[in-house]
């Protein structure tokens, strides 16, 4: 059953007729059984939810199939995009698991609604080979030539994003394994330029890749051990060595020089945050005006600060950072780019500031973690800063309003509107 909140954004969105379907797990899966009554789907979960205002609704669904869990690309549209997405659909796939007549995927026309089942995935060409047991040895044996004993590991889903990213551990006798990458093809080249453009040094510790599918979109890096640092936050006792070594590291991957880099400019950073103003004040409309004036204020401090080409994670947060007894390593640097130092060192005390609002660390504790960080990464400069770390802080704050939304949390008006009020917070004393 949808919320008050979602039933009134799916009255303002009469764009996109499937929402109320596609937002109401129980509406969802009556659809979906009376369209694949094979399938003998017993429950439907949303994970994950992407929503473009009055153009369409992409969710990442877990299904229960006959007791198996199977993951599923949701996609409401508009009506007269469906023949188009459908279209794209025809021109790859593999029998599936949605019954017969349902081999790639589920239309529900009524309501403008796609879904297709792990692993077609249209945008992932590697994925359906490297998950299929009768394909994967000898794709295993192209990518990891000089691995053999891997070839018939096994493989754990870590992460999957419908079309965007499939991130498997692959395990083979003993010890050995290794971290493997499906890749969409616009993706797949700035990835594997990244995965070569940074190096290991004092503290800091970076995966080394393994092989590459240039075909296939795939890249493979070395399993690397240790404990995540978002897992340490959460702890009784806060490691405040593993953050302080964090900043070091992360110091050292900014001095670095890597070439090739994509370049993340001023101009970009603030048009994002003018449309994910627009965006966050669709889907909370009391919010809207706020929203507007807080978007426009950080926008418009960034495209009027200096251009600044540095080499940054580009994604930087606790999950990003492996903590082990020897070495502290960065991994995922995918969204590497030349940016602003200040946007990484934001984006991890912007995590520790949410985790504050959301009751899972305390206030105190969020804030000895920014002190940490701070310190770690001046010790490794001789006490050099960047100069907006409080401005980004605001500006990860703002953008992470999204989240709330999008992990479907049960309180997800409030916990948004928290995260505004702290972002305007941090922005009233840059004022």
């Amino acid at each position: 059953m949808l919320s008050p909140n979602e039933a009134d954004l799916v009255r303002r969105d009469p764009a996109i007729p499937g929402l109320a379907t596609v937002l109401d797990p129980d509406a969802f899966a009556a659809a979906l059984r009376g369209a694949a009554p094979e399938a003998d789907l017993r429950s439907a979960q949303i994970t994950y939810a992407r929503y473009k205002p009055q153009n369409h609704c992409r969710l990442a669904y877990r299904l229960d199939l006959a007791g198996a869990e199977l993951d599923a690309d949701v996609r409401a549209c508009r009506q007269d995009d469906l023949a188009s997405w459908l279209e794209d659909h025809k021109k790859s796939g593999t029998a599936g698991p949605l019954g017969p007549g349902h081999l790639v995927h589920v239309v529900l026309e009524d309501c403008a609604v796609l879904v297709s089942a792990f692993p077609n995935d249209l945008k992932l060409p590697g994925l359906w080979r490297l998950t299929n047991p009768n394909e994967r040895n000898r794709l295993l044996s192209e990518l990891l030539p000089d691995l053999p004993n891997l070839w018939q590991g096994e493989l754990r889903c870590l992460r999957y994003r419908p079309e965007r990213r499939y991130v498997a551990e692959l395990r083979g006798d003993g010890e050995t394994a290794a971290l493997l990458k499906s890749y969409t093809a616009r993706a797949y080249g700035p990835a594997k330029r990244n995965a070569s453009a940074f190096q290991s040094c004092g503290p800091l510790r970076i995966a080394r890749p393994l092989g590459c599918s240039d075909s296939r979109s795939l890249l493979a890096f070395e399993w690397l051990p240790g404990r995540l640092l978002s897992e340490l936050w959460l702890e009784p006792e806060l490691d405040c060595k593993a953050v302080t070594t964090t900043g070091a590291a992360l110091a050292l991957l900014h001095a670095q020089h890597p070439e090739d880099l994509t370049l993340w400019t001023r101009e970009a950073e603030a048009a994002e945050l003018i449309s994910l103003a627009s965006e966050l004040g669709f889907i909370c409309p009391r919010l809207a005006r706020r929203t507007d004036e807080l978007g426009r204020w950080l926008a418009a401090r960034l495209a009027g600060a200096p251009a600044i080409r540095r080499p940054v994670h580009g994604d930087f947060s606790a999950k990003q950072v492996l903590v082990s007894q020897k070495e502290l390593a960065i991994i995922d640097l995918d969204w590497a780019c030349y940016g602003d130092p200040s946007d990484d060192l934001g984006n991890l005390i912007a995590q520790a500031e949410r985790l504050a609002l959301n009751g899972e660390i305390s206030p105190n504790r969020a804030e000895l973690i920014g002190e940490a960080l701070v310190e770690g990464y001046a010790s490794a400069t001789y006490g050099s800063l960047p100069e907006r770390i409080k401005l980004y802080t605001a500006v990860e704050l703002f953008r992470r309003a999204r989240f709330p939304f999008r992990g479907r949390e049960p309180d997800w008006p409030q916990r948004t509107e928290a995260l505004l009020e702290r972002a305007a917070a941090i922005s009233r004393k840059l004022m």
